[in-house]
């Protein structure tokens, strides 16, 4: 089957998702770029006092970022500044992609409008620039390296749209766990998908819209703020960002227990966590009628169900009790955790 005839017809090169008000004279601009001519966007914003950023990863083909941009200025997108995130590597076919993108920025009139918008990012470490991911260290300097671009260009204002095509896996990986850490329902996470004689030619611009696709990466919100109003947004290494949001996840469980559970209901919960026992085993220990345990276990089961948000045809029983919960109960958590609970 050719490849235009596997693409899903969606109405443009873009999987739309809410696309921006922009002018009439992006719109003309839109419909005359797949001919070939890419005119200057300077003015266009996606809305008052809202700018966006193209951020793409990149490995040995330059045109990842330049098919990308052409897309979403096709599709009406503004894009106002565009920043790529690249290994340190000064020799081979990944210095030779950023060459060939340096050279296409300074030179191609087609880009004119960002020549002086286009940056360079180098994933570096503690140890400098990383010239290939190999090692651990290599996963955190890139984890880093993103997760700072992006937050900064967050407190800046703008809207973010991401492309994970370019580079080793790794980075498309890490790119990943940036968004969903900071993205909010303006940002976007982009695939691009494009035609196999295009890649193979290398060739920077695509002739028509169906020799590319962008394809739009869905994120689920951590929580109903944007990321970027809360403490998440200070940190500055991404690992110290996951592990806030851990702490976030392991208190509003504390919370549970201890406001949601009566004592009684917490002492079987614990009890029947770290014990394994049966309900009659457990009424023996708690001096209590298994029916009573069991009618105890399955009002912390509902209420769990609650929490959870677990649909109703899905199974909750003390397995699930075990999963959440085992590291906030008992030894050294107390019956609440560290917050306590209800008298």
């Amino acid at each position: 089957m050719p490849w235009q005839q596997r693409r899903c017809q969606v109405g443009s090169n873009v999987e739309r998702q809410q696309p921006l008000g922009v002018s009439m004279h992006a719109r003309r601009l839109s419909s005359r770029l797949w001919a070939g001519v890419m005119s200057p966007l300077a003015g266009l914003s996606a809305a008052p006092g809202r700018r966006s950023c193209l951020i793409a990863t990149l490995g040995s083909e330059p045109q990842v970022v330049t098919l990308c941009l052409q897309a979403l200025v096709a599709a009406s997108e503004s894009i106002d500044e565009i920043a790529t995130v690249h290994t340190g590597e000064t020799a081979g076919r990944m210095a030779d992609a950023v060459q060939a993108l340096d050279s296409a920025f300074a030179r191609d009139a087609r880009l004119a409008a960002w020549r002086d918008r286009y940056r360079r990012v180098v994933i570096a470490g503690e140890a400098g620039p990383v010239p290939d991911l190999l090692e651990a260290e290599d996963f955190r300097a890139t984890l880093g390296t993103l997760y700072r671009l992006v937050r900064d260009y967050k407190q800046a204002g703008y809207r973010i749209h991401l492309n994970l095509s370019g580079g080793r896996k790794l980075m498309a990986l890490c790119g990943a766990t940036v968004a969903q850490l900071l993205f909010d329902d303006n940002d976007r996470l982009w695939y691009l998908q494009s035609a196999p004689e295009l890649v193979a030619s290398r060739a920077l611009f695509a002739r028509d819209s169906l020799q590319v696709r962008l394809v739009a990466i869905p994120l689920l919100r951590w929580s109903p703020a944007p990321p970027i109003l809360t403490d998440l947004a200070l940190a500055e290494d991404p690992v110290a960002a996951l592990n806030w949001q851990q702490a976030r996840l392991a208190a509003a469980k504390r919370h549970f227990l201890a406001e949601e559970l009566t004592p009684a209901e917490r002492e079987v919960a614990e009890l029947a966590v770290h014990s394994g026992a049966t309900d009659d085993e457990l009424a023996r220990t708690l001096h209590k009628s298994p029916r009573t345990v069991s009618h105890q276990l399955a009002v912390v089961y509902d209420k769990l169900r609650a929490f959870l948000g677990v649909r109703d045809d899905v199974r909750i029983d003390r397995h699930t009790l075990m999963a959440e919960f085992a590291g906030l109960m008992g030894a050294g958590a107390g019956p609440a955790g560290e917050e306590g609970g209800r008298a």
